[in-house]
């Protein structure tokens, strides 16, 4: 009997590697046994390693490589699929343009000496994950020993000959993209946030807006489309990304659980300060304004709560631990809903700052050197952050000082858009400063532009105009392609009436 499943394992990996399409991975017999199951794993793995080998390989030492005359190690293995369908010639062709044009003329080059001491280590190499049929191809690179390595990722599915995206090798594993994409950029601001709060944080960053820059770049580099996707174990699925800061882009692994565990009752946080209550509950964070006699002192600005209203918490990723509500030093009733984090961090949102541009509710970026938190405290009419350390930190001059940030130097610019109605344009400045023309300038304002903060469509800007306009919506520039999406939060689009989402082109006039 062993003979025979043995030689039917063998089989099934030979029909595995016929063309892209063969059938799916055999899989050891029930009830076989260790041997055979070990056998069956085998041939598995040997009809893996035949579908992807290297196009072209170089080993060598050898001098003016660049023009540097010290001896140099070049280690580059470029793979290739074996496989012969249209994605996949196109993606062999892709990868050699890549990784292995400029080396092709070291062939020629004479073997020197060995290198000595520290010296520039230039290197391809890649890495395959299965699982079933599909592939997720991880190639690294460095050009100088001291460089960190670079990672960029590709998905094939061999049963269909067809390269897939890092979304679809996630539904074949039976796991929701969007769930996914949630936890990596929850996983990843945490990352960035854990970074500045335990010493990267300095002054300039926020007030030039390089701070809100690399908070908005961590979001946009961690969608699944970039990221590379690794099964070091079987049951063990870790997405590769990585955060900004100053030194540049540090390398962040994150792990995904492949199967649901039963979900545990997240705590529930609350808190409620004349006629603002929030509630914290897992991922989900809301703030309700309720008819006061504080809340009707809003009537005075023109924002009046004339019945119970709750809204969603948007740009919050981390997790939380306590949360109070206060006010600010100003004299005037201004809520500020304060959230402390696990790693002890506090983040705000300053509830009368974000029904000034519209109906929606940003949380701040954290206030990174209000860290090493406990727990916070009302005292009186303000909140203060009581450290593990035993001192205390009052946060409403904090806050208050947080919110003066620059817009993103991503977004700043002159841009248009064209419709059935006519030509539309924008001006943001750094300052905060916005002009707009609407149908053919029929129509023009000029107003301020407010940092808020950033969520997954970009940066956060409320914008209020000296014509009574005030709107909330996220920016996202498009280097490439220079356009600039703007994706309505909340009010009127101004330059659409009813479209949530448009697309301005830069102007250089």
């Amino acid at each position: 009997m062993k003979h025979k499943r043995f030689a039917a394992v063998v089989l099934a990996a030979a029909l595995w590697l016929t063309g892209c399409g063969g059938a799916a991975a055999p899989a050891a017999p029930a009830n076989s046994g260790a041997a055979a199951k070990s056998t069956a794993s085998t041939a598995v793995q040997t009809a893996q390693k035949e579908r992807i080998t290297d196009q072209f390989a170089l080993e060598k030492n050898i001098s003016g490589v660049w023009g540097e005359e010290e001896v140099q190690y070049i280690s580059v293995h470029v793979p290739q699929l074996e496989c012969d369908s249209p994605d996949a010639v196109s993606l062999n062709k892709d990868l050699a343009a890549i990784y292995a044009a400029d080396f092709r003329e070291y062939e020629a080059y004479e073997e020197a000496g060995q290198p000595g001491g520290e010296y520039p280590q230039i290197g391809v190499g890649w890495d395959a994950y299965w699982y079933g049929d599909c592939v997720s191809l991880v190639v690294r690179s460095r050009y100088g020993g001291t460089a960190p390595w670079r990672y960029s990722g590709w998905c094939f599915d061999f049963a269909t000959g067809q390269q897939i995206t890092v979304a679809e090798m996630l539904q074949r594993m039976g796991l929701d993209p969007d769930t996914v994409q949630e936890q990596v950029q929850r996983q990843a601001m945490q990352a960035f946030d854990r970074e500045m709060a335990q010493g990267a944080y300095y002054e300039g960053l926020r007030l030039g807006g390089e701070l809100s820059q690399m908070r908005m770049d961590t979001l946009e580099y961690n969608e699944l489309e970039n990221l590379c996707l690794l099964l070091p174990q079987q049951d063990q699925l870790v997405l590769r990304g990585k955060y900004s800061c100053e030194e540049g882009w540090q390398q962040l692994d994150m792990e995904i659980p492949l199967t649901s565990a039963a979900p545990a009752d997240p705590p529930v946080l609350t808190d409620t300060y004349d006629g603002v209550q929030v509630q914290l509950e897992g991922t989900q964070a809301a703030i309700t304004l309720s008819p006061a006699p504080k809340t009707d002192q809003w009537g005075d600005i023109g924002i009046r709560v004339e019945q119970t209203r709750t809204y969603p918490i948007l740009g919050a990723y981390n997790e939380y631990v306590d949360v109070c509500i206060g006010e600010q030093e100003d004299g005037f009733f201004r809520p500020v809903v304060y959230l402390l984090t696990k790693d002890g961090v506090v983040e705000y949102v300053d509830v009368l700052r974000c029904l000034l541009f519209g109906d929606a509710m940003i949380c701040q970026d954290p206030i990174y050197f209000a860290n090493n938190g406990v727990a916070l405290e009302l005292c009186g009419s303000e909140v203060n952050l009581r450290r593990a350390d035993g001192s205390v930190l009052e946060l409403a001059p904090l806050s208050a000082e947080w919110s003066a940030q620059e817009i993103p130097y991503s977004v700043i610019g002159s841009y248009n858009y064209t419709d059935e109605t006519g030509w539309s344009w924008m001006d943001l400045t750094s300052d905060g400063s916005v002009q707009m023309g609407m149908q053919d300038n029929s129509r023009m304002d000029q107003g301020d532009a407010a940092y808020l903060g950033v969520v997954p469509e970009g940066v956060v800007l409320g914008i209020s105009t000296d014509a009574g306009l005030n709107f909330v919506a996220a920016f996202k520039m498009d280097l490439y392609n220079e356009n600039l999406t703007m994706t309505m939060i909340a009010g009127q689009n101004p330059f659409a009436e009813g479209e949530t989402q448009l697309q301005m082109n830069r102007s250089y006039g």
